[in-house]
């Protein structure tokens, strides 16, 4: 046999014997489940683990093995499991009431918060997922000018049914007249959006391709959309669902090229179900109930009050500036980015 498929098997049998109590919660859980499953992504063979329990950055699997938390649920779970400040915001929350059927002080100070904050938003509309919120910037987007064409790029993930995983489409995605695009290729960018020119409603691309290899935009590719886009009319929506993590004013305020629209989600929540999309006042002014004509956009758990309290990533991210300059000489805090050749690095610095 193959050394190194000798070497999978074994790794396999080890693993197998070691979680007896997850292969059999898997093997219950098909009869309700397909698969044992209810999202892809966790899935992987023989099985996957089943865990029980959270604390700080460790899990614990139901065989009692104890793990470091690497995952960090995608980015949706970046505070760990037992921060202070969310939990004693969702406690909070529990305390005020539930399910309120109206609006509360949670979801206008979150709002008023992400607006400050990112460059680009000038109002915002909550979610529960980056999928939703992809979906609206996008309907949104086609609903503005009239047309149907949305230009994607291949290998891009924009939510469980806006997908193109190796240049290829899912049967799950929504039936949107796509055109696909070569991720950082210039002249092909220029050449599909001249050719779409009078069709094209949207452009939706993520500043780093995610789940295509962590492969940063270039400046030169990330500047043409913005300027292409403007001159055919088109809407350019940054996903920044994964991105906007990495500075204050998220990927797009540290480029410093503003979209007409962004999406964001996972960390905001501080581990909650939660989501966002929000953009130009003038786009953002179709979904105002205030006026006539509006378009309304639904959800009844869009403003859910364990999510909107929660927001622990704003919190999070001020005790962690607060903590740095703390322990820093002269008690400043500097801040690098490099998107080239490597992945990006966020790196904080003591002054010279």
């Amino acid at each position: 046999m193959n050394p190194l498929r000798q070497a999978i098997d074994d790794a396999r049998e080890r693993y197998v014997a070691a979680n007896p109590l997850s292969q059999q919660a898997d093997h219950a859980a098909e009869g309700p489940l397909p698969g044992g499953n209810t999202r892809s992504v966790l899935h992987f063979d023989p099985f996957p683990l089943t865990m029980v329990s959270g604390e700080g950055a460790e899990l614990v699997d139901l065989d009692g093995h104890r793990y470091v938390d690497f995952v960090g649920e995608y980015s949706a779970g970046l505070f760990g499991h037992s921060d202070p400040t969310i939990k004693a915001a969702v406690r909070e929350a529990l305390d005020f009431g539930v399910a309120m059927g109206a609006p509360t002080r949670y979801e206008r100070e979150l709002a008023a918060l992400i607006c400050e904050r990112f460059p680009a938003v000038d109002q915002v509309r909550f979610c529960n997922t980056g999928t939703e919120a992809n979906i609206m910037a996008l309907q949104t987007a086609r609903a503005v000018t009239g047309r149907e064409k949305i230009l994607v790029f291949e290998g891009a993930y924009h939510g469980g049914v806006i997908r193109f995983p190796a240049g290829a489409t899912s049967p799950l995605n929504i039936p949107y007249d796509f055109v696909y695009g070569i991720y950082n290729d210039v002249e092909n960018a220029i050449e599909l959006i001249d050719r779409e020119a009078s069709e094209l409603a949207a452009i939706i691309v993520e500043p780093i391709l995610g789940a295509g290899g962590n492969i940063p935009g270039s400046i030169e590719f990330l500047e043409t959309l913005s300027r292409k886009s403007k001159e055919v009319g088109a809407i350019l929506i940054f996903d920044e669902v994964k991105t906007s993590r990495l500075g204050p004013g998220g990927l797009h305020g540290m480029l410093g090229i503003v979209p007409d629209l962004i999406s964001i989600g996972k960390y905001i929540g501080g581990g909650l179900p939660m989501a966002a999309f929000g953009g130009r006042a003038e786009i953002m002014s179709h979904c105002n109930p205030k006026q006539k004509g509006y378009w309304n956009l639904a959800g009844t758990c869009n403003n859910n009050i364990w999510s909107m309290a929660a927001r622990g990533s704003w919190q999070w991210s001020m005790q962690l500036l607060a903590f740095t300059k703390s322990k820093l000489p002269g008690g400043n805090v500097s801040v690098s980015f490099s998107l080239t050749p490597q992945p990006p690095k966020l790196m904080v610095t003591s002054p010279s």
